[in-house]
């Protein structure tokens, strides 16, 4: 703690209001983080981003506090790097001594490895996928690692080619971990970008996550899914990585979905009265939040339990109808 990483104190207190000390790994694993040797890159690369004051490894270990105790504090900065940001924020919340593990791999040896269907891919691979450079405006963790994770995730993604649809259902649960639903659900035709079953994907999602549909089953483990971003004139972006924290009724009895927008603007405004809020409807630290239909109307991939099928024929025609129609007026104009 110094006056130099004030954000640490923050972090401390709510790592300690999470209980993750009471998990056994978690103890040894951060005893090895403050005294571990950072590799030379590591260290020009916090130097470089954070100063001189002090060691880099008092950075390093600074962020990792933060991370542990804000699991959905993890931004993605001005990168194209939301999916190694939503991993660091999944195995903060799910897995902290798995994300301290990947910490030490980056920090300490300057390789990670992580196992594709069986088969071991490294971030120190020759030619290991495409490197944007190193994120700057982020926090210590993501600049350390999130060259590594996006190797790996562009080489995961390499060995997807010939598969038929899209390689988020594979790479997914491969990159996150096991608690990532082995069913797979996508609005888009890979081959056309047109949407598939449009119909039958909301049912499916709603079959899957809506109390209502589900059995009033609730998210066990924050979720990976895909949105179609769109602008505050409803015009499609680009395809951005969130995660699904819950579903549940805020306090005006609206059903929401509360997500992780690893996006530093994470109440943004999607266009046609579609607008993601961060707080007044009872979202959590670091979650936002949109009612159910209009999620649905800009989500494209979703991951669920295939052995729990819920009631995708009961939900209204008309919800469907509605949703439809959002998509329809926002990012599906011309799919």
């Amino acid at each position: 703690m110094h006056p130099e990483t004030p954000q640490a104190v923050y972090g401390l207190a709510m790592t300690l209001e999470r209980g993750v000390l009471f998990m056994p790994p978690v103890a040894p694993a951060l005893w090895r983080q403050i005294v571990m040797t950072l590799c030379a890159d590591a260290e020009t690369a916090i130097t470089t981003a954070f100063g001189s004051a002090h060691p880099a490894n008092v950075f390093l270990s600074a962020g990792v506090l933060s991370v542990l105790g804000q699991t959905f504090g993890v931004g993605q900065g001005n990168n194209p790097t939301c999916q190694a940001a939503r991993a660091l924020s999944m195995w903060s919340f799910t897995d902290p001594d798995y994300l301290l593990q990947i910490v030490t791999w980056a920090a300490r040896d300057d390789e990670v490895v992580i196992t594709f269907e069986g088969t071991p891919v490294s971030s120190a691979a020759p030619n290991a996928g495409v490197q944007h450079g190193r994120p700057w405006d982020v926090d210590a963790v993501s600049t350390i690692v999130v060259p590594h994770l996006d190797r790996i995730y562009a080489q995961m993604a390499t060995l997807c080619i010939g598969r038929e649809g899209d390689m988020h259902q594979w790479v997914n649960r491969e990159l996150h971990g096991w608690w990532v639903g082995r069913g797979c659900d996508i609005a888009v035709d890979v081959a056309t970008g047109k949407l598939s079953d449009f119909d039958g994907f909301v049912r499916r999602f709603y079959a899957a996550y809506h109390p209502k549909y589900n059995g009033n089953q609730p998210v066990i483990h924050p979720q990976p899914a895909g949105v179609a971003m769109t602008d505050s004139a409803a015009r499609y972006v680009g395809w951005h990585a969130i995660s699904i924290c819950r579903v549940a009724l805020d306090s005006d009895s609206v059903m929401r979905v509360y997500f992780f927008n690893p996006n530093n603007d994470s109440g943004q405004d999607w266009g046609n009265d579609v607008v993601v809020a961060t707080e007044g409807h009872g979202e959590r630290f670091g979650e936002s939040s949109l009612p159910i239909a209009a999620f649905v109307s800009r989500l494209y991939l979703f991951h669920f339990d295939p052995l729990e099928q819920g009631l995708p024929d009961a939900l209204p025609a008309e919800e469907v109808a509605l949703i439809t129609d959002m998509a329809r007026g926002s990012r599906a104009a011309d799919r």
